[in-house]
């Protein structure tokens, strides 16, 4: 088990291999100032991390998600390259009491402002939306 539980809130970094391209991807801990990391934080964190399948099942969905906008695009000439209109920033665990949900919040071509979260739930459930369903 990793070894942060009650600790100040912090973030991580952690390689994570995503759709074939690994990347140094910054965890960050959902605490309000002076709260510790959780165990159930870190249970969510582990539990995605020994599932590595489930991050690869997530392309599926983003790309569900992302078809009309991408078909839509003249200008991407790419469009069989999720990395054509996703950027992968962090992941963010959040605080539940219960199976903390755990998001892939990512940088999306179609919309700038809000970008796009990939959220993972304990059973595996994968949401795709913009941002504002996790935080």
């Amino acid at each position: 088990m990793l070894d942060l539980v009650g600790k100040e809130r912090l973030i991580l970094i952690k390689q994570v291999l995503l759709w074939g391209r690994l990347f140094s991807i910054p965890i960050e801990f959902d605490c309000y100032e002076g709260d510790k990391v959780t165990k159930e934080q870190i249970n969510s964190l582990e539990r995605l991390i020994t599932n590595q399948n489930w991050l690869e099942k997530s392309k599926d969905s983003i790309i569900k998600y992302c078809k009309n906008d991408v078909m839509e695009d003249n200008d991407n000439h790419k469009k069989d390259n999720i990395f054509s209109y996703i950027k992968p920033e962090y992941l963010l665990v959040k605080r539940e009491k219960e199976n903390p949900r755990i998001a892939l919040m990512c940088k999306y071509r179609y919309d700038l402002e809000h970008g796009l979260a990939i959220v993972f739930s304990s059973n595996g459930e994968i949401t795709v939306g913009i941002q504002d369903i996790i935080l």
